[in-house]
Formats: structure tokens, C-alpha cells, sequence
């Protein structure tokens, strides 16, 4: 009987706390802790981003992210992380929409024993252009992916000459960046491996159960701002570089005109006072005309 009673009393809280609002509110401020560690990695991200375009000439070319059909960030991927020799590194994967603009991120992680830092380099800022839809296939079905083995992958040219085509001889899939301190790195990421991260997608997104296809489609997902900014900020960078304005372009063509001479204004002599007065202009006399051109004779037309 005690054991009803107890049942009937939690049955009437819970009723009062929906009545309220109050459950609906406590179940959003849980999954926005819960989410806290997946926020930062999303603001580590964009941040990263950021410093690969600090430098124009040193920079991911706009062209190679306006071409790409995917982009991952690892935000400080740490060497010798969890076990000795391993690499390990959390960050984010967006794809392209049917629109071409950016998705939302999937939280993704990338580790092997075989990432190759340079001597001295402990952690680094990681990204990965994803050249071609292929390249993304095995993410998007939430396998796991080998770099180098399901993927082709080369360093990417740096600087606003270089061509998204640079190495279209060897066919890549995938371009890496890597940055540390400021500085451009050859990484090698050959056999490194990227998978989804669900776990992470459902704190992130506050629903368990949300696959790849939901976050890239959006399919009902409450997204946190740090998001939608993240979004953006690759939409900005993506977008082509373009020329002049065309009025600018045909002011810039319009010639320059040529410059008149300067005439100078006739000057009147200056007379200084007590000089003798000038000569009086003589009137010009008439020539008188003389017969013949008065009348002149008349020349009969043969």
C-alpha cells in the first residue's frame, strides 16, 4: 500500500512539473551542459580556421575552399595523446548542401600511430579540404576512413595563386593543412584514421540517436550559436573572389583626355602718367574702284 502511495505522489510531482514548464526547462538547461565540451571544440574550430587565412599568401587558397565539397577541423590534435605513439584529435566535419552552402557540423575524431609531426611539434591545427564527393562517402555512412587507403590525400598548395588543380596528376581526394605556433607544417596523415563521433552529435545536438544525415540535412536539431556562427564564417570564406566593379572597370578604361594649351590673355600696354600722348590712328582711305571692275566685260561661252 506504501509502495502505491509513493508511485501515486511521484505521478502527481511529475504532472505538476509539466504543468509548470518546469521539466521542459530543466531538460534544456541539462542539454545545454551536457554539450559544453562539444560547444568548445566547435569555437576551437572556427578559431583554427581563422588562422589559416591570417596571411593571404600563406593562407588556404579561397578557390580550393570554394571548390571543396567537405571540410574537417581538428583544433590542437595532440602527439603521444591517450597511449604512447598514438595521435589523437577531436573536431568537426561540414559538407556542402544541395545550395552550396555549408552544413552543420559532425563531430568527428582522427588518430594513428603513423601521423607523422615534425620534430618538436607537440600539437597542431589540422584541416582537411575533401575534394570530391567520393572522398566523403564513407563518413557520410558512418565508417570509419583511412587516409591514404579509402582516400588519396596530398599536402594542399598554400596562397591565392595556387590552383585547386595543383596535384591533379595524382589524383588527391583530400588536401591537408597543418599549423602550429603560426606556422605552416608538412604533416603527414597518411594512414590516420576519421570517424564519427555519435556520441558527441547527441550531447552536441541534445537528441541520442541523430545520425550524419540528420545534422547535415538539419532535420529538427536545436543548434547552439557557436554553431550557426561557425557556418557562416566557412560560408564568408567560400564565397568566389570576384574582380572590380564593372563601372570601375570602364571608368579605368575611359582615356584620359589631352590637355589644352594654356593661351594667355592679351595684355593692354600700361602709358605712365606725363608721357607724351600716342599718335592718333590716320583713317584709312578708300580705293577707288575703277571702271572695269564696276562693270566688267562680258566673255562669250563656246
Amino acid at each position: 500500500m506504501q509502495s502505491i502511495s509513493t508511485r501515486a505522489l511521484l505521478g502527481l510531482l511529475l504532472a505538476t512539473l509539466v504543468a509548470s514548464g518546469s521539466t521542459r526547462s530543466a531538460v534544456a538547461q541539462l542539454q545545454s551542459e551536457s554539450g559544453a565540451q562539444e560547444v568548445q571544440t566547435v569555437v576551437g574550430a572556427r578559431n583554427a580556421l581563422d588562422q589559416f587565412f591570417v596571411i593571404p599568401m600563406e593562407s588556404v587558397p579561397p578557390s580550393m575552399l570554394a571548390a571543396a565539397e567537405g571540410i574537417a577541423i581538428f583544433p590542437n590534435m595532440i602527439k603521444g595523446g591517450f597511449i604512447l605513439g598514438v595521435n589523437y584529435g577531436k573536431g568537426v566535419l561540414v559538407v556542402r548542401k544541395a545550395d552550396r552552402t555549408w552544413s552543420a557540423p559532425v563531430m568527428v575524431t582522427m588518430g594513428g600511430g603513423s601521423v607523422g609531426f615534425q620534430v618538436g611539434v607537440q600539437s597542431a591545427d589540422i584541416v582537411l579540404v575533401f575534394a570530391t564527393p567520393r572522398s566523403l562517402t564513407g563518413i557520410l555512412t558512418g565508417q570509419k576512413v583511412t587516409l591514404g587507403a579509402d582516400a588519396s590525400i596530398a599536402v594542399g598548395p598554400v596562397g591565392r595563386t595556387a590552383n585547386a588543380g595543383t596535384d591533379v596528376k595524382l589524383g588527391a581526394e583530400i588536401y591537408s593543412y597543418a599549423r602550429s605556433r603560426g606556422l605552416f607544417l608538412g604533416v603527414s596523415l597518411g594512414g590516420a584514421d576519421i570517424s564519427v563521433d555519435h556520441n558527441a552529435d547527441s550531447m552536441l545536438y541534445g537528441r541520442f540517436g541523430v545520425t550524419p544525415t540528420d545534422v547535415f540535412q538539419g532535420r529538427g536539431l536545436s543548434m547552439h550559436r557557436e554553431v550557426l556562427d561557425l557556418i557562416d564564417d566557412l560560408n564568408n570564406k567560400s564565397r568566389p573572389v570576384v574582380g572590380p566593379p564593372a563601372a570601375a572597370i570602364r571608368l579605368s578604361a575611359v582615356p584620359t583626355p589631352t590637355a589644352f594649351p594654356t593661351i594667355a590673355p592679351a595684355t593692354i600696354p600700361i602709358v605712365p602718367i606725363g608721357s607724351p600722348p600716342l599718335a592718333p590712328l590716320m583713317p584709312l582711305k578708300p580705293t577707288p574702284l575703277s571702271p572695269e571692275m564696276i562693270n566688267p566685260p562680258l566673255v562669250p561661252i563656246r
